[in-house]
């Protein structure tokens, strides 16, 4: 299921110019300045529209020829540090049968035609330096190994405001492979469709030698380094009052007052707890479930769905209705209640699901609700290159 990194490594000396900030956090703007001021950033291969491929193929081919990227293979082990958080794994390629077999779980649904637009975009462009995030159950094996390799300096280090990227080669790799090769299933935390997309390329390539298509690019991250936020929901329905929704909520669950969040840290909700701001005032309340609903209806924002959003305030479909504004669980409490307030919103918050949670979902097949949880912080693309020529 899992083998070494055959590849290429951006140089340090290039690594400031190459490794490019995290695509979700860019506007069109941003990114359009990037690519106009700087030739060398990797953002040029985080593309999957047409026009831009024959580019991307061009900006592969001189980053792989002049040293901006060395050749590299083996076990790498690759850092994310944002503020206080850490995050260390394994970079290795990963199989597209394991994926097909369900031994790399997911827990979000794809969509075909995106998928194909992914494999369209790596099968003319010929390469990709943004790894899929997978998660495995800790090894303490593999803990040692990894301690012992991030004492040496890193080979390459980028840093940016509280962000910083690292990497170092294993030099003794065959201990670290016998301990990988006993790890049952992964989870995919970021990088559904770019799974997908793989196994679309290797479907396409059945009837020749698969090679490179065989893999994708991966870093492997211990459960117990990840970190996950929730998303918040902003509730507008127009032809209705916070009050008159408050007292909606009031007719079928007690609700108590409850003092302002502090954005500073004052804890998060409970399980089944949900924290919500009508008016500028904050209450609470719990939501009740039962063992045998299974993982996903335990989640709180499925909770939050079925027994509150869509009986009470007609939220038929999470994914669609404009009424729900979802804002990243990162957004202060103090932010989301004065512009969820302003527009005559109602705000709730829910507890973020744990990685326990996720594996939970993805092992009994679910799917997480829409806008349930992200992991974060993200890999960073242009640190590490696999291309599928063999």
């Amino acid at each position: 299921m899992i083998r070494p990194f055959d590849g290429y490594v951006v140089s340090q000396h290039a690594a400031e110019r190459v490794v490019a900030p995290v695509a979700e956090d860019l506007n069109a703007a941003e990114r359009d300045r990037i690519l106009a001021t700087n030739p060398d950033t990797s953002l040029f291969l985080l593309t999957e529209q047409p026009a831009a491929r024959a580019e991307a193929r061009r900006y592969l081919e001189r980053v792989t020829a002049d040293g901006t990227f060395q050749p590299a293979d083996g076990w790498w082990v690759y850092r994310i540090t944002d503020g206080e958080h850490r995050q260390t794994g394994v970079v290795a390629e990963v199989a597209v049968a394991a994926y097909e077999s369900n031994r790399i779980r997911r827990h979000e649904n794809t969509v075909a035609e995106v998928a194909t637009l992914v494999a369209d975009a790596l099968q003319e462009v010929g390469g990709s330096t943004h790894p899929v995030s997978l998660v495995y159950q800790r090894m303490e094996a593999v803990d040692e190994i990894v301690a012992r390799v991030v004492t040496d300096p890193p080979l390459v280090r980028v840093q940016r405001g509280i962000r910083a990227q690292e990497a170092w080669k294993v030099d003794d790799p065959g201990q670290l492979a016998t301990v990988l090769d006993s790890i049952p299933n992964l989870y995919i935390a970021d990088g559904h469709h770019r799974s997908a997309a793989a196994a679309v390329l290797a479907e396409r390539a059945r009837l020749e030698p698969v090679g490179a298509r065989s893999h994708f690019l991966a870093v492997l991250f211990p459960d117990t380094d990840m970190r996950t936020l929730s998303y918040h929901r902003c509730l507008h329905l127009r032809a209705y009052t916070p009050a008159e929704i408050l007292a909606a909520i009031a007719r079928h669950f007690p609700i108590e007052a409850m003092p302002e969040p502090s954005d500073a840290g004052n804890g998060i909700p409970g399980p089944g707890e949900v924290w919500f701001c009508a008016e500028g005032d904050w209450y609470t309340l719990d939501l009740p479930h039962t063992p045998d609903e299974g993982p996903t209806s335990a989640l709180d924002a499925a909770r939050l769905q079925h027994q509150i959003l869509g009986p009470i305030c007609d939220v038929a479909d999470p994914r669609t209705d404009p009424r729900l504004i979802y804002v990243p669980g990162s957004v202060p409490l103090s932010q989301l209640a004065r512009v969820c307030g302003d527009q005559a919103g109602i705000s709730f918050v829910t507890r973020p699901p744990t990685v326990d949670d996720v594996i939970a979902v993805s092992d009994a097949g679910g799917v997480m609700p829409p806008k349930s949880t992200w992991f974060t912080p993200k890999i960073g693309a242009g640190l590490f290159l696999r291309t599928l020529d063999d």
